[in-house]
């Protein structure tokens, strides 16, 4: 099975989404439910002095006024996000109270009436202030929240050897996920317990945090999922929050509790991407082969610290790009802020760095008087090669992504003319990304997988890992439908319930395919076992012998055949149930904090990119006139949605590249709407080719996958803004390249005689 093709089947979940019929959270509504609002107070840094909620609760059908008091159990981890604030505001999102009311308009009328006394403390917005001494400290005794290193040979050695040395700054901006649905949750109190409707991308880690906020053992809180419209890293402790205050609001009123946030406290309160500033200095011998690289970075944690831990370790162990260089110094740190807080977001540290990393690639190349392709093939990694880290990758695909860039796109030819006031440029790209969650998570990175047969030879397949729009439950299907050989038809997915799924992790690091469509095939294995016991016995024959196919169960010379219903029925005369149960984890990693170096992740992908642009002189506007974007997937199981995940990442890098920023101004946030924050259009997103790339050596699971969610954001970047540096003859080192600042590229090049009269002066 593992060896064979797959034929690409319809998802199930389309026709409720493209109908209306799917139940999203906002759509879901109880007898005598209730709606919770957040209090907030406009102060980044402040210490909260008394809450007066007297002028709320004397509106008529306002219910309660909650505050902090009133959180049953854990409020917060340690220098994390609490449930409501206690003493003091960090940034100006926070929620300082909730308000329950009978309609969400007079929810939120009360909350403008909740009176907060309160006392402005000194801040920092900027991680350099932050670290600055005499700084006023968030958590702890200071605002450094972390430190990541990379170690690898003698770092002044290296740079003795290099012919050449290059130092560069570059610098990536906050971003959000752009989600269509904002966040929120439906709690509904029980005998003893609660219910919690909400979408996320990890619904047992949003058990555990409401759970932990309510006081109740995990087995009292059940979640059920409904559709999810989008995520993108986010759905994550966010809706911790919100599904803690709707919980808590719940158990106190004992009625069913709402909060759903509007898109401006999506942009107020919600997490977003680390902006990065990293300092690149890289020595190189004049054949174009690298002797050493130092990094030094520093990220903008925001008020509390989530995922940076993990966010800012990846990008450390990533930062050097797919290129063997023996001598490695990388020290990346976090800092926090009175900012918004930073969080997961689809990369999660790999495209800041990235950008970073094949920029500076580039620019080296121009500088050494080489190709940019023939000086990534130097220096990229290879079977065996030894990363930073000092691990020794397999399945290394990264010349193949090259060879393929280099016959579909044309790397070494000028772009045809361009029409008078603009000019065209190209560049390229690549990466590699560790897959799955790697040795920055220390819990066992495993999934489960369920079936259960009918007794009409329907199957239910039980999953815990959450789908969010990629395609994670089909494959699941596949797997299933081909290793039992019944029609895909003939399977359902059951929603995503904590009370009856097995506890799969999140759905994050691109982990989804590989460690599910493993499960499945356990469990799909499992069951088939199962009845082909009980028909061998039956047959007098050994259950090695049959052949499962076109919903058939037969033995090679087809003298015996029954189809698989049948075997359904007769399974039932002799078993209790017919089910299978699958249970996958990738091969451990581990990280060595002294040394600063270990085996990261199991396996990484590979991907290349090339991109050509048109530059209007007059405005700044940067039109992608070809995008071609490969992606070592491993084995392909279903390559229209793989082609739509690389597209999907593609046109998320595209805001990320050049217009999408989050404005955010000593503490405030000024970007409120999407009125203000410039998403891509599918008028702007076109002429982009997404191109998996089933290489010789497949992944190194048994299933032979590997996953492309993220690292399809990650080669966009780099790709264009090298390709407007082709164009122009003037580097940006600072997302995103937006108008203005491509305008102000677009002077200087003029002032450097690069361009004359409207045309780039070859």
């Amino acid at each position: 099975m593992v060896n064979e093709k797959l034929i690409p089947v319809d998802r199930q979940d389309a026709y409720g989404k493209i109908t209306g019929k799917a139940k999203y959270v906002d759509d879901i509504k109880f007898p005598g439910m209730l709606y919770v609002q957040t209090v907030r107070i406009p102060s980044p840094h402040a210490r909260i002095l008394h809450i007066d909620s007297s002028e709320a609760l004397k509106l008529k059908g306002v219910v309660k006024v909650l505050t902090a008091k009133d959180v049953f159990g854990r409020n917060h981890l340690p220098n994390d996000k609490p449930v409501l604030v206690e003493d003091v505001v960090k940034c100006t999102g926070d929620g300082v109270a909730v308000v329950v009311a009978e309609t969400r308009s007079l929810a939120a009328k009360a909350a403008k009436l909740v009176k907060v006394d309160y006392e402005e403390l000194p801040a920092v917005f900027t991680p350099e202030e932050a670290l600055a001494a005499g700084a006023p400290v968030l958590h702890g005794d200071s605002n450094l929240a972390i430190t990541h290193k990379t170690v690898k040979g003698d770092i002044a050695a290296g740079f003795l050897e290099a012919d050449i040395i290059l130092e560069r700054e570059y610098a990536t901006q906050r971003a959000m996920h752009a989600a269509i649905e904002p966040d929120g949750a439906v709690v509904v109190p029980e005998a003893d317990g609660i219910t919690v409707y909400c979408p996320g991308k990890g619904p047992f880690n949003v058990k555990r945090a409401v759970a932990a906020a309510c006081g109740l053992s995990e087995n009292k809180v059940r979640l059920i999922q409904p559709a999810i419209g989008g995520a993108f890293g986010g759905k994550d402790c966010d809706i911790n929050a919100i599904a803690s205050r709707a919980a808590m609001a719940a158990m106190i009123t004992g009625r069913p509790c709402k909060m759903t946030w509007t898109r401006e406290e999506v942009l107020l309160e919600g997490s977003k991407r680390h902006p990065f500033k990293l300092n690149y200095k890289i020595g190189a011998k004049k054949d174009g082969h690298i002797t050493a690289i130092e990094i030094n970075g520093l990220a903008d944690v925001g008020a509390y610290i989530t995922k940076s831990k993990a966010t800012i370790w990846r990008a450390t162990v990533e930062a050097t790009g797919p290129y063997t260089i023996e001598n490695v110094s990388t020290t990346i740190a976090g800092a926090f802020t009175n900012n918004v807080y930073s969080d997961a977001v689809r990369g999660f540290g790999s495209p800041q760095v990235d950008f970073a990393s094949e920029s500076l690639m580039s620019e080296l190349a121009k500088e050494l008087g080489m190709s940019p392709l023939e000086i990534r093939r130097i220096n990229a990694y290879r079977e065996g090669a030894i990363t930073a880290t000092s691990q020794k990758l397999k399945s290394v695909n990264l010349i193949e992504c090259l060879d393929k860039l280099e016959e579909v796109f044309p790397v070494h030819e000028k772009p045809a003319a361009p029409p008078a006031g603009k000019v065209r440029g190209r560049g390229i790209s690549c990466i590699f990304r560790g897959e799955a969650n790697g040795a920055g998570v220390t819990t066992l990175d495993a999934a489960a997988v369920n079936i259960h047969i009918e007794r009409d030879g329907s199957i239910t397949v039980l999953t815990g890992i959450a789908e969010m729009g990629q395609g994670g439950s089909n494959i699941v299907l596949q797997m299933v439908s081909k290793a039992l050989g019944v029609s895909i038809e003939n399977l359902k997915v059951s929603p995503l319930d904590t009370a009856y799924l097995p506890d799969s992790g999140a759905t994050v690091g691109s982990r989804g395919t590989i460690t599910s469509g493993n499960a499945a095939v356990v469990a799909a294995e499992d069951a088939k076992k199962r009845i082909a016991n009980v028909v061998a016995e039956d047959w007098g024959v050994s259950p090695e012998d049959l052949i499962f196919q076109d919903n058939t169960i037969f033995t090679e010379n087809k003298e015996k055949t029954i189809r698989f219903t049948d075997a359904i029925t007769l399974c039932y005369t002799k078993l209790p149930g017919v089910f299978g149960y699958g249970w996958w984890a990738l091969p451990p990693v581990w990280w060595d904090f002294d040394k600063n170096s270990g085996d990261t992740y199991a396996s990484f992908n590979y991907g290349a990119c090339g991109a050509e642009v048109e530059i209007d002189l007059s405005s700044g506007k940067v039109e992608i006139i070809d995008v071609a974007a490969i992606h070592d997937v491993g084995r392909i199981l279903n390559e229209p949605e793989v082609r739509a995940q690389i597209a999907g990442g593609g046109s998320m890098a595209y805001g990320f590249t050049l217009t999408e920023e989050v404005d955010i101004q000593k503490g405030q946030v000024k970007t409120l709407n999407f009125d203000g924050y410039l998403l891509p259009t599918t008028m702007d997103f076109k002429n982009f080719r997404p191109i998996p790339l089933e290489p010789k050596q497949p992944g190194i699971n048994p299933l032979g996958v590997k996953g492309i969610g993220e690292s399809s954001t990650a080669t966009f970047a780099p790709a264009v803004i090298n390709a407007i540096e082709d164009a122009l003859g003037v580097r940006i080192r600072k997302l995103p390249a937006n108008l203005e600042s491509v305008f102000e590229a677009i002077q200087e090049s003029e002032r450097l005689g690069y361009i004359k009269e409207g045309r780039r002066n070859e």
